[in-house]
């Protein structure tokens, strides 16, 4: 067959090279059209048909040693060095999600993902049905964050949903009190909170901590429209008062957004 592909190659036109090669990946015959691809030097097409195998394979470790092959054929073209960091990176990331499925025996922790913000939030998430073992998971989930150096910001907004997803409330606000530096503000702990529906002392406390530039929306957002009400007549904003009045369905508030309007 090495011999009917070297004529085919050298001594037949292109269109009829690719046309082989579109027969082949449809039969998928993989071997045949990677030799093809070898011989042409098109790396990036060889590798790719691999990777795409890869993810029609059911057995993870199947699917690593394919990947795996994939890097190497990226790695042979000088055009195809980010390909080859990218499979790199997959086959390392499937690796450490078997780790983690085998560490805590639960195919929960860590399903199958070519993300690794969805790996992260997996371990955060499974920490809430493992109370006793959160401590490790945490320690787990910022092990991969470094790893893979995901941004700081982008890893606390991770955590935020992660905890209020699995319902993980006392968490998240240890993290809102943590000494750590917070870089993304308590603006997506109060949203969180709101679509939690958790009390509404518990989004208080977290509104009341983000910038008044924010705080009306946010009490708006929560229908707390007493405290928008407040907001709206320390900022002496006649539209925010208006917008309250005709959100709300308490005649008490509409006869105060009435007042605050006329004394402005």
């Amino acid at each position: 067959m090495s011999t009917f592909n070297q004529n085919l190659v050298t001594k037949f036109p292109a269109e009829a090279v690719n046309m082989y090669m579109i027969y082949l990946a449809s039969n998928q015959d993989t071997k045949y059209q990677m030799n093809l691809y070898l011989r042409k030097e098109k790396f990036i097409s060889g590798g790719t048909a691999l990777a795409k195998l890869a993810l029609d394979t059911a057995s993870t470790r199947e699917r690593i040693a394919m990947v795996k092959e994939a890097s190497r054929v990226y790695g042979l073209g000088k055009e195809s060095m980010f390909q080859k960091a990218s499979a790199d990176e997959y086959a390392d990331l499937l690796s450490e999600q078997e780790r983690l499925r085998n560490n805590y025996n639960s195919y929960d922790v860590a399903p199958e993902s070519s993300s690794i913000t969805n790996t992260i939030s997996s371990v955060i998430r499974y920490a809430g049905t493992k109370p006793r073992e959160a401590h490790k998971l945490f320690a787990d989930a910022e092990r991969l964050a470094k790893r893979y150096k995901v941004p700081e910001k982008r890893l606390w907004h991770i955590k935020v949903r992660a905890f209020s997803q699995s319902g993980q409330w006392a968490n998240l606000r240890n993290l809102a009190d943590s000494r750590q530096k917070n870089p993304i503000g308590l603006k997506p702990f109060a949203l969180a909170a709101i679509a939690g529906n958790q009390p509404l002392a518990e989004i208080t406390r977290y509104i009341e901590r983000v910038p008044a530039d924010d705080r009306f929306d946010l009490f708006c957002e929560a229908k707390m429209w007493k405290k928008a009400l407040e907001e709206a007549v320390v900022a002496r904003d006649i539209n925010k008062i208006m917008h309250v009045r005709g959100l709300c369905n308490s005649l008490e508030i509409q006869q105060r957004c009435d007042t605050a309007a006329n004394s402005i």
